[in-house]
């Protein structure tokens, strides 16, 4: 399994994009309302996630979590 920073780092950066806005490390600890994210954005992080690892990735890892930064860390211990 790939760091936990690295996941962040890319997370952050791909969710900036996403949004058309800069996106802070800080921000993966709000809720998901709150981050002007949608199920959409995080299919595609989803995707990028799995990409970068070189494994299958269940877009419902999110939802299984109220913020980013707990699906994070969730997704880093399997």
């Amino acid at each position: 399994m790939s760091d936990t920073n690295s996941l962040i780092d890319l997370s952050v950066e791909r969710l900036g994009k996403f949004l058309g806005r800069p996106f802070t490390e800080a921000e993966l600890d709000k809720p998901y309302d709150e981050l002007g994210a949608d199920s959409m954005d995080m299919v595609v992080l989803a995707f990028e996630l799995e990409k970068h690892l070189g494994q299958r990735i269940e877009p419902e890892l999110f939802l299984q979590h109220p913020t980013i930064r707990l699906a994070l860390d969730d997704l880093n211990t399997r």
